[in-house]
């Protein structure tokens, strides 16, 4: 036999001896793989179902009131008016 035979015989067995550690290591590695994908949809689904419920669960805030009410009668609309346009400005700036 020369070095050629035993260097391909030497490979030929290694690759049956790696062959064989996979082949009893698949089933573990596959539910492994199944569990990993599980957790994986999982939290994409509690994620989207977060990112859809949370607006509708938490408190909106409407800044469009439609009418003004104070307890002096002695200010007039005009003054009114002005505030909201001067609060308006001011907003924006």
């Amino acid at each position: 036999m020369n070095n050629q035979d035993f260097d391909r015989l030497w490979k030929e067995a290694e690759a049956s001896g790696m062959a064989h550690r996979l082949a009893q290591e698949y089933p573990a590695w596959a539910r492994r793989r199944v569990h990993i994908r599980n957790g994986v949809v999982a939290m994409m689904c509690i994620g989207a179902l977060s990112a859809t419920t949370l607006p509708v669960l938490l408190p909106q805030h409407h800044d469009d009131y439609i009418a003004v009410c104070c307890n002096r009668t002695g200010i007039s609309d005009a003054q009114w008016v002005d505030l909201a346009a001067d609060m308006l400005i001011t907003e924006m700036i």
